[in-house]
């Protein structure tokens, strides 16, 4: 970026007819689909999905060029996230708390032998945000910056479970889509599972998602007791066994308590 411009400035100055706020939430919308896209997009899929003409969507791209948070190829002339995207994700990782959070996932992909992560909630999904692999070959692998489902997964449903109206949490997701062959489906049992997940301590996923694959999660509250990450493990259900998961659930609930301290207090995550 040259120096004394202002990223905001350009965004807002470059081209008068974007200014204003429906400027600032076109540019994050260009910025959020970039970011959950595995490959670079070109300007007419971006308008495509923007629901705007081309026109619109070169110069919101140019303005974000110049600014750095997106990087144009030369030779495909297709879109990627930028540099500045960059630092601003990791200046949020800092004043967030995620990177003091690793430590503590670190030690818990020890002591569980599993790969582990921290998820917070990204509405009617949960967000991965600071993960740690396993060492073992056979592992489940899970990047950081995956939505998850909340009905089918052991941290989704620590979102449900301790929430202040589990019933009402249940009633919003709708319909709950089968995504293996012992996906919950029926609201009823949903909500049974929830309430036994809220009595344990620590929510179970038992190959709801992705068939052979299990996971165990533990939420991370605040000072006001309001859940605001899930702390979990995910490993073949071969390793997580029936047998194993009280240990499980011992080890992230533990996890959990001590993450909680870590995260800034008075921020929603």
């Amino acid at each position: 970026m040259a120096r004394g411009s202002n990223a905001v400035g350009d965004l807002a100055v470059q081209d008068e007819p974007l200014m204003g706020t429906q400027t600032i939430s076109r540019a994050l919308k260009v910025l959020g689909i970039l970011r959950q896209s595995p490959n670079d997009l070109g300007v007419t899929e971006l308008a495509r999905t923007l629901s705007l003409n081309t026109s619109t969507t070169h110069r919101i791209l140019r303005a974000l060029v110049a600014a750095g948070y997106v990087a144009q190829s030369s030779r495909t002339e297709r879109y990627q996230l930028g540099r500045e995207a960059y630092l601003l994700g990791r200046a949020a990782e800092r004043s967030l708390g995620f990177d003091s959070v690793s430590p503590v996932l670190e030690r818990l992909s020890e002591e569980s032998g599993e790969s582990t992560n921290l998820v917070v909630r990204d509405g009617d999904h949960g967000l991965v945000v600071v993960r740690v692999e396993s060492k073992h070959p056979l592992r489940f692998i899970q990047p950081v910056g995956t939505r998850i489902p909340l009905h089918c997964t052991s941290s989704g449903k620590v979102f449900l479970a301790f929430a202040p109206d589990i019933a009402a949490e249940v009633a919003r997701l709708g319909e709950l889509r089968q995504l293996t062959p012992i996906t919950i489906t029926s609201n009823r049992a949903l909500l049974q599972d929830l309430q036994e997940t809220r009595v344990r301590g620590y929510a179970v996923n038992r190959g709801e998602r992705l068939e052979g694959v299990r996971g165990v999660a533990a939420p991370a509250f605040d000072a006001q007791g309001a859940v605001v990450a899930a702390v979990a493990v995910q490993g073949p259900e071969v390793r997580v066994r029936d047998d194993r998961l009280d240990e499980l659930g011992r080890l992230v609930v533990s996890a959990a308590n001590e993450i909680a301290a870590l995260l800034p207090g008075g921020y929603q995550i």
